[in-house]
């Protein structure tokens, strides 16, 4: 059975709203992503689940077509899934908020395209460095992670750390860091980037 992009096309036909382009930033510049790759999403299962049991789970959503390997993170196992040919980059995103809803999705997001065509996926964690020798900055980190439903990972070294997002979280992990970064006592936040080849 062929799936049906239009199944997807509601909100389209609300009124042709168009992609977002998404940007982070790297060396106190703001990049360019674009907007989210057409051929692919990330996900990551609750605890618990096999390969088996995630791609009994994914295959419930008819716009995956194959679940992939997993890529394992700090605090995650990451599967890049083949979404079902004709999608567009609006159907992707109401795709990944779709698969958000099902209880057995712990985090869902989206790959860019870069410009050398590699696929960077947006992973469930994001690295954040403080300004130095800021006494405050802890108590800054835990009112911004109570505040977006994030959480510390690891310490990589002084003032630097990863935290994780996951669907309760505010956004993910891009939208995470975007927003630490907007804080006067973050010196620098960027998303983790898992580099994936087209299924």
């Amino acid at each position: 059975m062929r799936f049906d992009p239009g199944l997807l096309n509601p909100l389209q036909a609300a009124g042709g709203i168009p992609c977002t382009a998404h940007t982070y930033y790297y060396n106190g510049a703001e990049k360019s992503l674009g907007t989210v790759y057409s051929g692919m999403i990330l996900l990551s299962f609750t605890d618990g689940l096999n390969q088996e049991q995630a791609t009994a789970a994914a295959a419930r959503h008819g716009f995956i077509a194959e679940l992939g390997q997993p890529i394992q993170t700090n605090s995650a196992r990451l599967y890049p899934a083949k979404l079902a040919a004709g999608l567009n980059c609006r159907q992707v995103e109401v795709a990944l908020s779709e698969i958000s809803k099902d209880p057995a999705v712990d985090y869902a997001a989206p790959y860019f395209e870069s410009a050398g065509g590699q696929l960077l996926g947006i992973s469930n964690e994001f690295i954040v460095e403080v300004e130095e020798g800021r006494q405050e900055a802890a108590k800054v980190l835990k009112r911004l992670t109570e505040a977006t439903g994030t959480e510390l990972v690891s310490t990589l070294s002084e003032g630097t750390f990863v935290f994780r997002a996951d669907k309760n979280s505010q956004g993910n992990a891009l939208e995470m860091a975007n927003f630490f970064n907007k804080h006067p006592l973050i010196k620098h936040a960027e998303p983790d980037f898992v580099v994936s080849l087209a299924m």
